[in-house]
């Protein structure tokens, strides 16, 4: 009897294994496609929630809320390293370590300039403005609630005890050329690198190069985007961004839902050149999560449980004759 069962019993398993993994396994998720070229617009980016704080992308087209301000706010001081204002918790272990390991190979590394709110990025925003002018401010200085700062995972470096790091090349200096090479280690990244021929503004950043401006994505996350050789913008976009650049409209395919932060659709500090944008910004509605879709199958029911199911079946009636045998004389 016990030989009689053994084979349906492991089948009656592979059912039962079959069965939840097919019935709430997650499909795939693709995003959007080629990475739009560099032009301004205040869309709303995909994923914005908190706990999706290494996938979220801003940049030139892509936005964050005037009101998104990230809840787990601590002092840079708590990472042991030299410096004013506030970072993200997730940020902080990683932060002392490689304040630590820059420390020892004698390349002390500072905080200039870590997270900014959107109120902080709307002035000095309009003082590069008020120095350069609108169309050259853009280049080097993020519009409000298109910059990684108000993240609260960006920190401006500088070398410890010798300055400031916004002047001159700062990846040239010891401080700065450690960082390069060394920062995506510990999760940090220079989200705004030299242009692939040497020129300050990049086209695949859509930004003007700054060595010493570094955003957190985690060590496993920044690993792969070090890896693949393209910048932070170009990987978020090929692989997490859900968003539809042309209509600012979510993508059909599953996004983090429910957004933990806020979805106000943000105004922007008036300037002359933006005034279509923000037109724009402000009548689109904010994003809501698309329903799910059916999987279809008979009678509703996933084609792949359904068929688990008749496998159980079977199983079970097997189950049943071979006690039926196994109790019998002879």
């Amino acid at each position: 009897m016990r030989r009689a069962l053994r084979a349906p019993l492991a089948a009656l398993f592979l059912a039962a294994a079959v069965l939840p993994a097919s019935a709430g396994a997650p499909p795939d998720v693709e995003a959007v496609g080629p990475l739009p070229k560099c032009h301004l617009d205040d869309i709303m980016t995909v994923p914005r929630d908190y706990d999706s704080w290494s996938t979220t992308l801003v940049d030139w087209l892509l936005k964050v809320s005037r009101r998104y301000e990230p809840p787990d706010l601590v002092p840079v001081g708590e990472a042991g390293i030299a410096g004013p204002g506030y970072i993200r918790a997730v940020a902080i272990d990683d932060l002392r370590a490689m304040t630590r390991a820059a420390a020892r190979n004698g390349t002390p590394i500072a905080v200039n300039s870590p997270y900014r709110s959107y109120a902080d990025q709307v002035a000095s925003f309009n003082g590069w403005v008020n120095v350069d002018g609108y169309d050259d401010a853009i280049t080097y200085s993020q519009r409000p609630g298109h910059s990684e700062h108000q993240l609260g995972l960006t920190i401006d470096f500088m070398t410890l005890g010798g300055g400031s790091a916004l002047q001159g090349d700062w990846a040239t200096t010891p401080s700065g050329k450690w960082m390069a090479e060394n920062a995506w280690k510990y999760g940090w990244l220079m989200s705004y690198p030299l242009s692939d021929d040497g020129e300050l503004f990049n086209p695949r950043t859509c930004f003007h190069y700054e060595p010493w401006h570094y955003r957190y994505l985690g060590r496993a996350e920044a690993r792969k985007v070090h890896s693949s050789g393209l910048t932070i913008r170009e990987y978020l976009w090929k692989h997490y961004t859900m968003v539809d650049p042309r209509t600012g409209e979510p993508l059909a395919t599953p996004a983090p839902t429910p957004f933990a932060s806020p979805t106000e659709v943000p105004t922007l500090a008036a300037t002359p050149s933006q005034s279509a944008s923000a037109a724009a910004a402000s009548a689109r509605a904010a994003p809501s999560a698309a329903p799910p879709s059916s999987s279809g199958g008979l009678l509703g029911i996933d084609p792949l449980v359904f068929a688990a199911l008749g496998v159980a079946v079977v199983v079970l009636a097997g189950i049943a004759f071979a006690a039926r045998r196994g109790s019998s004389p002879g």
